[in-house]
Parts: structure tokens; C-alpha cells; sequence
């Protein structure tokens, strides 16, 4: 048998079958290598996630509002809104405010008394009315009459009128019956709509 002479057929299939070898172990390197990492990088991951490393907390998520300005959503209760209710007024109605009183004598009183149609309509023929008794209650006549009244006329609804009054009281004899007594004043506003009785005064004489 001859050898092959060199640049015949057979020494280049024996070339060419060496290169194709080597070619085929460094893929085979590369594509081992690339593993290797790949591998190594997993390991690093879960040993991460495996480690006491506090978990990520989502943020809240901000609720926009009308001003574009974000907040944080509120869990408070929305207050209830109160409804104030008035009552409505009294076609006629009356309040009374005197004036602290003032001496004009041993049974003579002095005061302003203030009335006050509090209704909405006009009270017609509006008048005051004030009787006197003593703690034995006998009646005690007032300017010489059982009971002292003074007439005002009309009062519109919401309007006032102050009224001086002058109380001279008949205590009979020697003041018998008003000397060292407690008079109680008992006064009434009224009108051709309605009558009020106000709470009553203690006069000590």
C-alpha cells in the first residue's frame, strides 16, 4: 500500500474531519459554560429570596383629587349632618319684661313694663292687667280699683312697646293690709286673639 501523497483526496478528508472535531468541543465548552452560569445566577436568586430581608410593602395608592393634589385614602366615618328645626310662630303671642321697681311711697311702686307681640300677625286691642293679693289672699285694690289695667291698642307681630306704670296700692286702714305682708303680683297681657298669663312677682313690703 502507498501512503497518500500530500494535496491528494485522502489527506483532506482527514483535515477536514480534525477541524470539524475541534469545532464541535468548544460549542460543547461554550454551551457547558453558559449552564454553569446560568445555574450559578438561579442559586444566587433563591438564596436572596430565602434570606430574613424585610418583604416589600407596596405603597397606598393615593386617591386624586378635585384640586389634582393626591391623598391618602381616609377610613374615618363621614359625620352625619345635623338639621335644625324651628318652630313656627303663633299668629299672637306675648313676653313681658318689667324694670326693677322704684319707691314713689309706702305702698306706692314704680316700674317700665316692656310687652312683646312675639306672633306674626297684629294683636288688637292689646291691654295689661295687674291684680295684687297679700299672703292672707285678700285681694289689694291698685289706684282704687280691684285690679289696674292699662290699654295699649294694636301691636304688630314682632313690634314692642314700653309702658311706664305707676302702682299705688289701698292697704286700708292704718296698712293693715299690706304693712309687714309679701304682695304677689299677678300680671296678664291680653287681646282680642289671645290671653297670657306671666309667671307672677313677690313684693315685699
Amino acid at each position: 500500500m502507498t501512503e497518500d501523497e500530500p494535496g491528494s483526496p485522502g489527506t483532506g478528508n482527514q483535515l477536514s474531519g480534525t477541524k470539524g472535531q475541534k469545532t464541535l468541543l468548544i460549542i460543547a465548552g461554550i454551551v457547558a459554560l453558559v449552564v454553569i452560569i446560568v445555574a450559578a445566577g438561579i442559586l444566587i436568586f433563591f438564596g436572596n429570596a430565602g434570606s430574613s430581608a424585610s418583604p416589600v410593602v407596596p405603597p397606598m395608592t393615593p386617591i386624586p383629587t378635585a384640586t389634582g393634589v393626591p391623598v391618602a385614602e381616609s377610613t374615618a366615618e363621614t359625620p352625619i349632618p345635623t338639621i335644625e328645626t324651628t318652630q313656627p310662630l303663633q299668629p299672637v303671642d306675648f313676653s313681658l319684661v318689667p324694670s326693677d321697681m322704684t319707691n314713689c311711697g309706702l305702698t306706692c311702686r314704680q316700674l317700665d313694663a316692656t310687652i312683646t307681640n312675639t306672633g306674626s300677625e297684629t294683636a288688637h286691642g292689646v291691654c295689661i292687667t295687674l291684680a295684687i293679693h297679700n299672703s292672707k289672699n285678700a285681694v289689694i285694690a291698685v289706684n282704687g280699683n280691684p285690679e289696674f289695667r292699662q290699654c295699649i291698642g294694636d301691636l304688630p307681630g314682632g313690634e314692642s312697646k314700653t309702658e311706664p306704670i305707676t302702682i299705688n296700692a289701698d292697704c286700708g286702714a292704718f296698712g293693715s293690709l299690706c304693712i309687714g305682708e309679701t304682695l304677689t303680683l299677678e300680671t296678664t297681657a291680653t287681646s282680642d286673639e289671645k290671653t297670657v298669663k306671666f309667671p307672677d312677682q313677690q313684693v315685699a313690703v
